[in-house]
């Protein structure tokens, strides 16, 4: 028993830092935001039988599309509402299984390419990431998306043994498609795996290639039918994820252009430092990786990295690229170290001392609550309006404040003002009962002092704003 524990000691370790880290305050940091409280309110109008839909002032819209996600990320969390009943953290308990899931997951799969240590050192590396954990706890698509394409990868490392694991493969990357929609960049890293198969003429492997991105499509084809059915205007939201511009203006990397010192950041420059190191260690074990895997992760790792420089700046656009480099980060240490001449006494040492530097300094940013808001002010808010504001009618345009309050018939639901934009007109319909409701937004100080005359103050920065005239509604 004691030599077991001692041989298993490294993943016995790994696992206790994942256990901390993924549940500790797992209802409060990070804080509930807009986007995942977006999907909570979804989840729980599925689970208290008002179907899969989000509330919109007086009606509700089944089936929105807007929120690029899918039933793989709703249909858990409305399982666990049902049965526990509502709170921030019941919600989060089956995201804390998508990321033990994803974890060991990621741990077999470095195994298989590389080697047990390997394996060790860049699931610790994975487990201490801030951007993973605090991405992966909230109520969001991409680590249940990353658990679903690992898995198809797993898959696709075995599709010369047998068919069965061409079909896995893509039923596989069709639910991380299906969970969240920017996993779709599968589809054209299959497309350069195809295209790597024709030039070496492998006709098997070529249909083998061509059955997964079917599958893939095919799996995830019925739901968009469903969500396009609800409401049109699936081409401007692709256009908004691709410029954050609405479908007149939409221009990629406009972020990036204006915001050119996002770059500078201290995740971003890691994540440089990553792509170097993981980049080699890729090239470094090409040779042991069948030809379809491997131009299929590095093809993603590129699409991702484009991805996030064509959108908003946000980390978890990064995430899916950083996560696939990790398994070659300690390789390419070592490679990278190997063009010093120094014996191997010094460089295994200086690769552990380098990684566990990285390790330590990941851990005590996550720690120090780094990367993500811990602030209970939405909390706050929902609090207030329970205690004194229960019998004024207003229209909540903050997801975050909207989601942690019990049901009143009083208060009715609209997404923050740069999502309604986006909504399609007969989605956001006003009544005479809704149309100058005074509505709950989140305010800057420059806007406080503007609208000081019409405003009432809730808690922290959230104010219950009048609208000016009749001619409602504008905020």
């Amino acid at each position: 028993m004691q030599k077991s524990i001692q041989k298993w000691l490294p993943e016995l370790c790994i696992g206790i830092i994942l256990l901390f880290f993924t549940y500790r305050e797992l209802g409060t940091f990070p804080a509930a935001w807009a986007d995942d409280s977006l999907f909570m309110i979804v989840a729980r109008s599925l689970a208290e039988g008002r179907g899969y839909a989000l509330p919109i002032l007086e009606s509700p819209w089944h089936f929105p599309y807007t929120l690029n996600i899918g039933p793989p990320l709703i249909l858990p969390v409305a399982l666990f509402i049902k049965l526990f009943g509502f709170s921030v953290s019941i919600a989060r308990i089956p995201m804390t299984l998508f990321l033990m899931g994803t974890v060991t997951a990621f741990y077999f799969f470095t195994k298989h390419i590389t080697n047990r240590i390997t394996a060790c050192w860049s699931t610790i590396l994975l487990v201490t990431l801030s951007a993973f954990v605090n991405n992966g706890k909230p109520v969001l698509g991409e680590v249940p998306g990353l658990f679903f394409l690992l898995l198809g990868l797993l898959a696709l490392l075995r599709i010369e043994r047998q068919w069965k694991w061409t079909l896995w493969s893509g039923m596989f990357f069709g639910l991380a498609l299906l969970t969240k929609i920017t996993y779709g960049l599968i589809l054209p890293a299959l497309g350069i795996a195809w295209l790597v198969a024709l030039r070496r003429k492998e006709w098997n492997t070529l249909k083998k290639i061509t059955l997964v991105g079917c599958l893939t499509v095919l799996l995830y084809l019925p739901w968009r039918f469903v969500e396009l059915n609800s409401q049109p205007g699936l081409l401007s939201d692709f256009l908004f994820l691709w410029g954050q511009s609405n479908q007149e203006s939409a221009a990629p990397f406009s972020h990036l252009f204006s915001h050119p010192d996002t770059l500078t950041r201290l995740p971003f420059l890691a994540y440089g430092t990553f792509l170097l190191l993981g980049g080699i260690g890729l090239w470094n074990i090409r040779k042991n990786l069948h030809h379809v895997a491997g131009s299929t992760l590095a093809t993603l790792i590129i699409l991702f990295t484009i991805y996030f420089l064509s959108s908003f700046g946000w980390y978890r656009h990064l995430l899916p690229a950083h996560f696939l480099l990790l398994p070659f980060v300690p390789i390419g240490l070592e490679t990278t170290l190997s063009l010093c001449s120094w014996k191997t006494q010094i460089k295994k040492p200086l690769i552990a001392l380098i990684l566990s530097g990285i390790i330590l300094l990941q851990g005590w940013w996550q720690l120090d609550h780094r990367g993500a808001s811990r602030s209970t002010e939405a909390e706050d808010v929902a609090h207030a309006l329970q205690k004194g504001f229960t019998e004024e009618p207003m229209v909540i345009q903050q997801a975050e404040v909207f989601v942690q309050l019990p049901y009143n018939r009083h208060w009715f639901f609209l997404t923050n003002p740069k999502i309604t934009e986006r909504l399609p007109e007969t989605v956001v319909q006003y009544s005479d009962t809704t149309r100058c409701l005074p509505v709950l937004l989140k305010l800057s100080e420059q806007s406080v002092q503007d609208w000081n005359d019409r405003i009432t103050h809730v808690s922290g920065r959230y104010y219950l704003v009048e609208l000016p005239d009749a001619s409602c509604p504008t905020t």
